[in-house]
């Protein structure tokens, strides 16, 4: 799919949300908008979402088709990018957005419920579940920048020097990616679930100001992930199949 593929508004719900996401980064914010899951369940298409979600499909056909008549941003156009690109943005831009973002939220989320807690109970949910997601992140990004993504520069190396991969130990790099998409699957629940907690973030009458600033981290935190898995699912993960496929059938 690309952006200059798109000539009117039937042709776009016929696209699965992954495609559309690839071909054009900004429509994520849409996405994002209607709450509309566009990373781990990206193989879905648009027309079957909106019918399910009873979503008004001119009103958000119209928003898609705005950001597709701009051009693509060339930093942002992750779909044309080399993997090592890929891999570098990710661990710098989101890895590194999550690792600082932890515990500040975690020192929040203590605050509000210290302050809060009594009187709205779920807090003490959000902050067990904000405390599961950190652990299982944690340990999710080291597995990635110690086991997987140094199989995929491997992938690459033995593409420069026109090798055939040794894939002893891990089989094929599709065993760890698919480890790798399971969590994602779980990461995304957990969001999903403290989302349907907090009632979509809305606070009551008397939250403070911690209180605020707690709910918008977590959905910043939560809109950081969708990307971040998005990059990974939807454009790392079958970039990296790809080319381990070409190397073991030369």
């Amino acid at each position: 799919m690309n952006s200059a593929n798109i000539n009117h508004q039937q042709e776009l719900l016929n696209y699965q949300l992954k495609e559309i996401v690839s071909s054009n980064f900004k429509t994520a914010e849409i996405f994002e908008k209607y709450n509309i899951d566009f990373c781990c369940n990206g193989n879905r298409k648009l027309q079957d979402v909106l019918t399910e979600r009873n979503i008004n499909s001119e009103e958000i056909l119209n928003e898609l088709i705005k950001i597709f008549d701009k051009e693509v941003p060339s930093n942002e156009n992750f779909i044309e990018w080399n993997l090592i690109d890929l891999v570098n943005h990710i661990v710098n831009v989101h890895h590194s957005f999550v690792r600082d973002s932890i515990p500040k939220i975690k020192m929040h989320l203590e605050k509000v419920n210290a302050q809060h807690g009594e009187k709205y109970s779920y807090l003490y949910e959000v902050k067990s579940l904000f405390e599961k997601i950190s652990i299982e992140l944690e340990n999710h990004m080291m597995k990635e920048e110690k086991v997987l993504f140094p199989l995929i520069k491997y992938l690459i190396d033995t593409e420069k020097f026109n090798e055939r991969p040794k894939t002893q130990g891990y089989g094929s790099i599709k065993n760890p990616i698919r480890q790798m998409e399971l969590e994602h699957d779980n990461a995304g629940i957990i969001m999903h679930t403290i989302r349907k907690i907090t009632n979509n973030y809305s606070l009551p009458e008397d939250a403070c100001t911690t209180f605020s600033l707690t709910y918008d981290e977590l959905k910043y935190f939560e809109k950081d992930l969708h990307i971040h898995i998005h990059l990974e699912n939807n454009i790392l993960f079958p970039k990296a199949i790809e080319l381990e496929n070409k190397l073991l059938n030369k």
